[in-house]
């Protein structure tokens, strides 16, 4: 069974006792009814009932501490699993590269992590439960078969052709719920588009009318399947009933008129039937949860696979080197995106040339040149299809990739903020107000328990705040992507002619990607990407450093 597996590779607490105390909280709630059945047959004779008293107080407390014991510790092992496999995904997550995450929608990744979870821990109680009624209702054949010989191999057979109809069921209810699983993952999506464009929505009743029928129709679309996979467990539901109610007349009505029965024997038969009609019952209504734990079992191991053919090669790597930086050299990168076919939809590069330490260099170009990429592959996002790079006369290698990136700290132009500034050790107040003055933000926000006190600011602002983070970080090569293009005039001419030069004199090597071309003179080079080329912008800016005769 999957879930035993999962629930052995991923919990570091053993299910076995929680199984055996379950059993014996299911024997001892078939032992109950058997007390019972016997405690009737003796008030018939007026026998005293003080033994059968007591064994049924033991059965009794036997069942309860069972069920409580089953109940708590199966939460126990199910959470210690699920904490296990999402610290794991997690890990997982911060080890894939850049591609996996920029080809995977985040809704998808947030379902997948999130209601998979949700849904093994809603599954712990009628999964103990089904397991102490599946120990019932193999006492209770014994006790049938106890009684009646006869009626316990027509009732076993009834229960194993019942329950080979379930497994048949189940599978086609499986292939409908995974169904739904697409349907619902093109149903984000759609929500995604209303909400990230909710400007443009409201601003077009054509658009907004166009969305509302796609999400209508995706919904309709899964409603549909989701009915039909409800539709096969409400039949499976009252299968469960017509079987036990069915079984009953047969053993109590047609088979003593074949075979002889004590007529007390009879009335424990009745008595065992309908005691075991609830657990029956129980089953059938457990199934649908066994399904859904099935799928996001199946489902948390197919994102796993996912991400582990997506990690990159370094991650498995020792990192033990680290970089001295005074020169960068790029000899011959290049870089191309593949499509689902393989073919190759876009290339940047080659690249060639030097970044030397404390240099100020300006990036130009149109949309869609491949200046982003190019960032991506100088930072080490991405891995170059052809070339080298060395840091000095280091060769960076997968060895000491993540070394090679700890030279980097930038700005994107879809920078994420941070709810606080993580990977800064020793942080001091007085630094982050520091740069909070440089960046003219000291009125709007203050620095409070590890994190900024507000972040509720224009894009500009948040990317100063963005750029703060950057700067606490300390590292030697700053990357700006378009920093400038959501600031206001008054700080954009302050980030040009005093912030950017007040960095380099403090030793910063900064590559900032601009259109600004009343601010080039500032810059000791300025590159053009054109169709996924870097060339210098003219005679004055060589991308290759002067020779010295």
């Amino acid at each position: 069974m999957r879930l035993l597996t999962f629930i052995e590779k991923e919990s570091h607490q053993s299910y076995r006792q929680i199984v055996v105390i379950a059993v014996v909280s299911g024997i001892a709630n078939g032992l109950l009814l058997s007390i019972v059945n016997h405690a009737a047959a003796r008030v018939a004779k007026g026998e005293d009932l003080t033994e059968l008293f007591l064994l049924y107080m033991i059965a009794f407390v036997l069942f309860l501490y069972g069920q409580w014991y089953s109940f708590t510790q199966a939460v126990v092992v199910i959470e210690d699993a699920m904490f296990n496999i999402r610290i794991r995904l997690t890990h997982k997550i911060r080890q894939v590269e850049l591609s996996f995450i920029e080809s995977t929608a985040s809704h998808d990744l947030y379902s997948r992590l999130t209601q998979n979870n949700a849904i093994m821990s809603q599954a712990i109680p009628q999964i103990t439960s089904a397991v102490q009624v599946g120990m019932l209702l193999v006492f209770s054949l014994l006790y049938l078969g106890y009684l009646s010989p006869v009626s316990f191999v027509i009732a076993a057979l009834a229960i194993v052709v019942g329950i080979s109809l379930f497994i048949s069921e189940s599978k086609t209810i499986k292939a409908d719920l995974l169904q739904v699983k697409h349907k619902e993952a093109g149903y984000f999506t759609l929500i995604t588009h209303l909400i990230d464009g909710f400007k443009e929505i409201r601003l077009s009743q054509a658009k907004n009318d166009a969305i509302l029928s796609h999400i209508s129709q995706a919904s309709k679309e899964a409603q549909h399947i989701r009915v039909e996979a409800g539709r096969q467990e409400v039949k499976m539901w009252g299968f469960g009933r017509i079987f036990i109610y069915t079984l009953m007349p047969v053993l109590i009505f047609i088979i003593p008129s074949f075979i002889h029965e004590n007529p007390s024997d009879i009335y424990k038969i009745t008595a065992t039937l309908l005691f075991m009609a609830g657990p029956i019952n129980l089953l059938a209504n457990a199934l649908p949860m066994f399904n859904r734990v099935d799928l996001a079992i199946h489902d948390l191991t197919q994102l796993e696979t996912e991400m582990d053919a997506a990690i990159a090669p370094e991650s498995t790597a020792t990192q033990n080197s680290c970089f001295d930086f005074d020169d960068l050299h790029l000899t011959d990168i290049s870089f191309s995106y593949p499509s689902k076919n393989d073919d190759l939809v876009f290339s940047v590069g080659p690249f060639e040339g030097t970044l030397h330490r404390g240099e100020l260099l300006f990036i130009i170009g149109g949309n869609g040149s491949g200046k982003s990429t190019f960032l991506k592959l100088l930072t080490g996002l991405y891995y170059p299809s052809t070339g080298a790079i060395h840091v000095g006369t280091a060769l960076v290698k997968h060895g000491n990739y993540q070394a090679y990136r700890e030279l980097f700290t930038t700005v994107y132009t879809d920078f994420h903020l941070f709810d606080k500034i993580y990977g800064v050790n020793n942080l001091q107040a007085e630094d982050v107000t520091y740069w909070l003055e440089k960046m003219h933000l000291q009125h709007k926000v203050k620095y409070q328990d590890g994190g900024f006190t507000s972040t509720s600011l224009s894009t500009g602002q948040r990317k100063r705040l963005a750029l703060i983070a950057a700067l606490l970080e300390d590292k030697p090569i700053l990357i700006l992507d378009e920093f400038a293009a959501d600031q206001d005039p008054s700080f954009r001419k302050y980030f040009y002619e005093v912030l950017l030069l007040e960095l380099k004199a403090l030793g910063k090597t900064i590559i900032a990607v601009t259109h600004d071309d009343h601010y080039f003179h500032v810059a000791d080079r300025v590159l053009k990407m054109d169709e996924g080329k870097l060339l210098p912008y003219d005679t004055l800016h060589d991308f290759h450093p002067p020779v010295t005769p």
